[in-house]
């Protein structure tokens, strides 16, 4: 059971660094759509090292570590449901912007390999979001498994 909790927990911590470490970027795109964001103070190392670490975890647990819980529990259901809905929320958010309104507006000055740099490091951020509400839903549904209405 401790393994299965840490790995959740490296994954929850990894989502929450994420999420904080890019407000900045997500800020600057909503408010400047079109203009490319100049380089931020924050190491993409750091992103990046933590997306592999929350997909280390998220890929050992998932074929290694079952779900030690099995139990019905309607609060703990609801409320690990939720969480994985929210996890994603910031994810959905910074893709429509970006997609929807910041790209369609950028001119033919933006530097292209900085783009296609920061849009794989952006894609890898939304599966390791994806899978996080993945792993929150799993074990939701774990702890509501008598299907009581």
């Amino acid at each position: 059971m401790a393994g299965y909790v840490s790995l959740l927990a490296i994954q929850i911590a990894g989502a929450l660094f994420f999420v904080w470490i890019e407000l900045p970027a997500f800020r600057q795109i909503a408010l400047n759509p079109g203009e490319q964001i100049q380089h931020l103070p924050y190491n993409e190392l750091a992103t990046i090292g933590t997306l592999l670490v929350m997909q280390a975890a998220y890929w050992y647990r998932l074929l290694r570590v079952p779900i030690p819980f099995q139990s019905s529990n309607l609060i703990l259901n609801h409320l690990f449901l939720f969480m994985g809905r929210l996890s994603f929320i910031f994810g959905a958010a910074l893709f429509s912007v970006v997609v929807f309104r910041h790209l369609p507006e950028l001119d033919r000055s933006a530097d292209v390999p900085l783009l296609v740099g920061r849009g794989i490091l952006f894609g890898c951020g939304l599966f390791a979001l994806f899978c996080v509400t993945l792993e929150l839903e799993r074990l939701g549904h774990a702890l509501g498994n008598d299907n009581r209405n």
